[in-house]
């Protein structure tokens, strides 16, 4: 896929794991929508994603949603706790981040930002190189354990973790890959 394919996709994913609000239900077309051109493991996942959220009512959606990500800290969106915990460590993570938010025009909400969907989009707007360096070293470490935290709930949400860990794998990739010296 193209670093613009990336993009899209990545910014199909960030809106997909914000808190769903009456325009979700038009996100859930996106999602199906971008099924169809997507890589076919993110592809996979994001019309199962679709699917599970085909025809819930935005409430409906929310209690998914905070069923998912807010009851359980294994299941945070916050990527710098996975690595990190509470430490100094994370304190650094979120820094480096917010700078890189504001030098790729990417405004922060409510969330820290290390929050995955800021992320998410933060990925879609770095160099390759810088992209695969950060998908590899701290954002599919972070959405794997996220899913482990995810592993037991049924809903949605598993489903669209799978397609941001086979979107950010494929990043990742070519960092994995390189030989070490």
């Amino acid at each position: 896929m193209t670093m613009a394919g990336d993009a899209q996709v990545l910014a199909v994913l960030a809106q997909a794991l914000t808190y769903p609000d009456d325009a979700t239900p038009g996100l859930v077309a996106r999602c199906a929508d971008a099924a169809s051109w997507a890589p076919p493991e993110t592809a996979a996942a994001l019309a199962e994603y679709a699917a599970r959220l085909d025809g819930l009512s935005a409430a409906a959606m929310q209690e998914q949603f905070i069923a998912a990500f807010d009851f359980d800290p294994k299941c945070s969106l916050d990527i710098g706790w996975h690595l990190y915990g509470e430490n100094y460590d994370r304190g650094d993570f979120l820094v480096r981040l917010r700078d890189l938010l504001t030098r790729h025009g990417i405004a922060e909400d409510h969330e820290l930002p290390d929050h995955l969907p800021h992320v998410l989009h933060l990925l879609g707007r770095l160099p390759a190189d810088a992209a695969a360096s950060l998908a590899a070293e701290s954002v599919a470490p972070a959405v794997a354990k996220i899913l482990e935290g995810l592993a037991a709930r049924e809903g949605p949400y598993p489903a669209l973790m799978r397609a941001v860990q086979a979107t950010v794998s494929s990043l990742a990739h070519p960092v994995l890959e390189a030989p070490h010296v």
